[in-house]
């Protein structure tokens, strides 16, 4: 095994666990524990690491606290001009003809406003406000289940609404979130939601996240997706280093 390869499990341990054993990793990755002293000293410093004895410790946790679920008119005006950035590198990757998810929240709304010239477009979402703005533009056909709305959001919720999304085979997805962090994932603050979102990502052959920067490192009760089951992340210009590493680390693509 690759000593990048040994050190990006090492990594996933730690944001996962908050710290590591040497010997531990020494059995699990079948090297000798000077090899894994050594792995670690080289994770230290790019990362926020502590080298204990026998091991290693996550300086970084997440202390804030979750994030409070807003409302979408309140979505639309929270730092408008980093999510237009978004908005407009997510419409470059959609090309005419092509199916696009859509899941909810102001950035991924942001989208239509850069997509005219990519008719004709089938777009599958989630949720009310998007689908009514998607509606005003010519050359697109939108889809969108039925079941309760959320007042909140404008999303459709519940089993019906995750069928639904499941019948189609969606060219790319562009999902909007509320929390991201490299120890958890992709977090949610609302239960109802999470069926409907993990089932645009299954069914989307090419799957990206839509976020300003505001939302790394935070939290939210319900996880959502694994970093790993997207294949990129459209951010602004303000995206952490930390994270733009971790991406790089695991392959995923920082756009």
């Amino acid at each position: 095994m690759l000593s990048a390869d040994r050190q990006r499990i090492i990594l996933d341990q730690l944001y996962e666990k908050g710290s590591v054993k040497v010997s531990e990793l020494s059995q699990e990755l079948g090297v000798h524990e000077e090899t894994i002293r050594r792995d670690l000293k080289a994770l230290a410093q790019k990362w926020d690491i502590d080298i204990v004895y026998g091991g290693a410790v996550l300086e970084t946790q997440i202390t804030t606290p979750p994030v409070p679920e807003i409302n979408m008119q309140l979505k639309r005006n929270k730092n408008y001009e980093e999510k237009q950035i978004v908005a407009q590198k997510a419409a470059a990757l959609i090309e005419p003809g092509e199916t696009i998810g859509l899941n909810s929240g102001s950035t991924v709304e942001y989208i239509l406003d850069y997509i005219r010239d990519k008719k004709p477009l089938n777009i599958i979402t989630l949720n009310v406000h998007i689908a009514s703005k998607a509606l005003l533009l010519d050359g697109v056909d939108v889809y969108i289940p039925g079941g309760k709305l959320r007042s909140k959001s404008g999303s459709v919720i519940g089993t019906e609404a995750a069928e639904f999304i499941r019948s189609f085979t969606i060219d790319k997805c562009f999902c909007g979130v509320s929390a991201v962090n490299l120890s958890k994932g992709i977090c949610h603050p609302n239960f109802e939601e999470i069926a409907g979102n993990k089932a645009m990502v299954a069914a989307s052959r090419q799957r990206y996240i839509v976020s300003d920067s505001s939302k790394m490192n935070q939290s939210a009760p319900f996880k959502m997706i694994d970093l790993s089951d997207v294949g990129g992340f459209i951010v602004d210009t303000h995206f952490p280093e930390e994270y733009r590493e971790y991406m790089e680390l695991h392959g995923i693509a920082v756009i």
